[in-house]
């Protein structure tokens, strides 16, 4: 073998994986270490604030503050959404009964007529002291009266499906001059008809008042100017009426926005007193179970770095790129011996990585692969060196030899500690390894391969171990 042909040993993922979760049980460990370390600080953290006077009312205040605004935010949501519902009810009435949203903006019917109060004042010139002139009062009598709750009153039971002031106030208005002694009436209605009728009733009520205004006040006369009825479009009722349609909607929107926000809220937890013995036992828990994860995950990153970082072979790629065969795989079975071996067994066999459950089994299986190679070179004996764990070599080589095979096996020893194992192997020319799964480093294996090529001896394969 040339050693020049080896470059560099590939990370393969999914080997690393399993060879840090074999160290499972070390992972556990590391976990409830840190765990307990986390809980432990978060009692020490707890039972600080409950001795200290000071810094528990600190900590007390503090809740105190945070409970009321999350109370008040919840009675703020509720409010709202409360009003909101009024405010789109208030919006649905008003679309239904306004008489402002059921003209027609492309044919809105308006019509006025001024009312001319003629108080018959004259300036009499012969006279040094002249009579009061009524007309003012005259004028704001009228106008009063056709602003009066009685008259809207009186109007409303004209019109059909209409109960409210409110909405009158909409199509009816009352605009006095007293400069030129003149009052004038508009309105506007959905149809022609409607308007007419609003005005005549104005001008039957403005008859009827007359009597009484001129006792009160004194006589005087009036007259109607300028009345006119006429239809025209009106855009900007047209924006108006499309604004209170639109605001269901908006209404809508925003209770089920705050509504959504309200439910988030109901989803958070309610504030807990971050002190006292309940809240200390708990937040331990919390640090136990968030610390024994965290552990873990550090623990495990640990060994995979270890992994990463160290010089030992690994897979058999690696074996294969120093051209040495991987001819047999024994699975050792210290694992069964552990706590909870059902877990070791569970990743071996999620991951594939063994070959056989049973030392026994994989003795025998090893025993004859390796006999299929020697009898191909012509060897009825197979010699084997390497370094194992104390007495496993031994034991293995036992093992392959009670498996009933026509070659025989014998361990000469580790030629890289064993000053013996040069003279073991004697004339053997070809040679089998014992290697170290996870143990054998590749500075190790081509100092083990140097020296079997100064001896003159070929390396046939590798019996991984572990």
């Amino acid at each position: 073998m040339n050693d020049s042909t080896y470059t560099e040993k590939d990370i393969h993922f999914k080997d690393m994986l399993y060879w840090a979760l074999k160290r499972w049980r070390k992972i556990l460990v590391g976990a409830l270490i840190i765990a307990l370390l986390a809980g432990l600080f978060q009692v020490l953290k707890g039972l600080l604030v409950m001795i200290d006077d000071e810094k528990l009312a600190e900590v007390r205040e503090k809740y105190e503050i945070t409970y009321e605004d999350y109370q008040a935010t919840g009675e703020r949501l509720k409010t709202y959404i409360k009003n909101l519902r009024e405010q789109s009810a208030n919006q649905q009435e008003y679309n239904e009964q306004s008489i402002l949203m059921k003209i027609d903006p492309m044919e809105k019917w308006e019509g006025s007529f001024q009312l001319y109060i003629d108080s018959k004042y004259q300036i009499d010139p012969t006279l040094s002291y002249q009579n009061v002139d009524m007309t003012n009062r005259l004028i704001s009598a009228y106008d009063s009266y056709l602003r009066s709750g009685e008259f809207y009153q009186e109007l409303l039971a004209q019109i059909e499906g209409v109960d409210e002031i409110r909405y009158l106030t909409e199509i009816y208005g009352v605009t006095a001059d007293p400069s030129i002694a003149t009052i004038t009436v508009g309105c506007m209605a959905v149809t022609e008809a409607d308007v007419r009728q609003i005005l005549d009733f104005v001008k039957t009520r403005v008859a009827a008042q007359y009597e009484a205004v001129r006792s009160a006040i004194g006589d005087h006369d009036y007259q109607i100017l300028t009345e006119s009825v006429y239809s025209t479009i009106d855009l900007n009722l047209d924006s108006t009426q499309k604004a209170n349609l639109l605001a269901i909607t908006d209404y809508a929107n925003k209770i089920g926005e705050t509504k959504q926000a309200l439910t988030t809220w109901e989803k958070v937890q309610e504030p807990e007193p971050e002190f006292g013995i309940r809240y200390t036992v708990k937040q331990a828990i919390i640090f136990l179970v968030v610390g024994g994860i965290v552990g873990a995950i550090v623990v495990f990153l640990c060994f995979a770095a270890k992994y990463v970082l160290s010089d030992t072979m690994k897979t058999d790629d690696d074996w294969r790129a120093y051209e040495l065969p991987v001819l047999g795989h024994i699975s050792v079975d210290e694992d069964r011996k552990k706590f909870l071996p059902i877990v070791d067994t569970l990743i071996d066999r999620t991951f594939g990585c063994r070959f056989t459950t049973d030392m026994e089994q994989a003795c025998v299986l090893t025993a004859q692969n390796l006999s299929a190679v020697l009898k191909k070179q012509g060897l009825t004996t197979g010699t084997l060196t390497g370094r194992l764990p104390e007495g496993l070599a031994e034991k293995i080589t036992q093992k392959m030899n009670a498996a009933g095979i026509n070659v025989r096996f014998r361990y000469a020893g580790n030629a890289l500690t064993d000053a013996a194992t040069a003279g073991n192997l004697g004339d053997d020319r070809e040679v089998l390894v014992y290697a170290d799964r996870y143990g054998t480093s590749c500075a190790e294996i081509k100092q083990l391969m140097t020296l079997m090529n100064a001896w003159g001896k070929t390396v046939l394969g590798v019996v991984v171990v572990g």
